[in-house]
């Protein structure tokens, strides 16, 4: 009961905060640690984060206050927003004990005159394990309680520039006792963890579903080498990413489609993939959920512009037997995507192939 006292409290603090501001430009909104407000904390915005911890920011809020309220100005633009309570001189020096969040809805928009309400559920960085054999990556993902967080997957993308969105260079499934390992020779990578309680390996995830970054990214792993690391994951919670009166950011631009057959009827079960290129080959930049019952799928595009559409129930490989469709006449019409005007629903036809 106090904590929901207290919560409620932060909620019309915030919300009093914006009543007054309505010129304001950048993020707003509140860290936590476990549900408890964090005072101390610096909220940093990037353009990119490929560098991880190395990279530089363009601007910085002022420490949370004891509230754990923070406020950050910002020109319109794209960002990856982080926050870190750290005793190290820069993001570079991030130690273990220190406190340290990739917000798992980056990149965000703001909008001239825009306010995006952004929330921060921090996790205290932990002490890395011992690496397994080599080669490879291993290591063990635990969940908000500090327990170790069994049927996860665990993703190695390239860059967080698509919001970790499209399909991962490759994956690792997570074992009962919360384990794992990849057994990849050499490269550099982006980890992150994801558990879905639907079970999907890929599309969005849902409030309730878990998201873990690890802090140290990018794991660079030399020819034959081995690495240790801890994923500490986060369940995702509605109370976290919006206040009394402020809305809550959106992970990108709604896409909306119908998936249905021949004769009109709904298709289940399909997701739709973005691609960049006519093509529609490798890996597509962004993947949507599963359409429903009713065939209806949305797909959260994270940049502006043109974008290829393909509707097939399988990620990879050739398409037999399954759902497959293109959209547009002869499947080589484009979508294009702004932010200035909203995408009306689209229809996808698709056909057992």
């Amino acid at each position: 009961m106090i904590r929901r006292v207290r919560l409620l409290a932060v909620s019309l603090a915030l919300a009093a905060s914006l009543s007054f501001a309505d010129d304001f430009t950048g993020v707003r909104g509140r860290v936590a640690l476990k549900g408890e407000v964090v005072p101390g904390v610096t909220v940093l915005a990037f353009r990119d984060f490929d560098a991880g911890l190395s990279s530089e920011p363009v601007a910085r809020s002022g420490e949370t206050n004891a509230e754990g309220i923070y406020s950050l100005a910002l020109p319109p633009g794209s960002y990856h927003l982080v926050a870190a309570k750290s005793g190290g001189p820069s993001l570079s020096g991030l130690r273990d004990g220190d406190l340290f969040c990739f917000y798992g809805g980056n990149p965000v928009r703001v909008e001239p005159g825009g306010t995006v309400n952004v929330g921060f559920n921090m996790i205290r960085v932990g002490k890395d394990p011992l690496p397994g054999p080599p080669p490879g990556i291993s290591g063990t993902v635990y969940d908000e309680s500090g327990k170790p967080l069994s049927g996860g997957v665990v993703y190695f993308y390239g860059s967080p520039s698509d919001g970790f969105r499209g399909i991962p260079g490759f994956f690792a499934r997570v074992g009962e006792d919360g384990t794992f390992r990849a057994r990849v020779r050499k490269g550099r990578f982006f980890v992150i963890a994801r558990k879905r309680e639907s079970g999907d390996l890929f599309g969005p995830t849902d409030i309730g579903d878990h998201f873990g970054y690890y802090p140290r990214n990018p794991v660079v792993l030399v020819e034959g080498g081995n690495r240790g690391i801890r994923i500490d994951s986060i369940r995702r919670l509605g109370m976290l990413e919006k206040f009394e009166g402020v809305p809550a950011q959106q992970p990108g631009i709604a896409l909306k489609a119908s998936i249905v057959d021949a004769s009109g009827n709904p298709v289940p079960g399909v997701r739709v993939l973005a691609y960049r290129t006519g093509e529609m080959t490798g890996r597509p930049a962004i993947v949507s959920g599963r359409s429903g019952g009713d065939g209806a799928v949305e797909l959260m595009i994270v940049e502006e512009g043109a974008y290829f559409l393909l509707a097939r129930e399988k990620l990879g490989g050739p398409a037999e037997g399954e759902w497959y469709g293109k959209y547009g006449a002869g499947g080589g019409r484009p979508v294009v995507i702004s932010t200035k005007e909203k995408a009306a629903p689209l229809r996808i036809v698709v056909e057992r192939k």
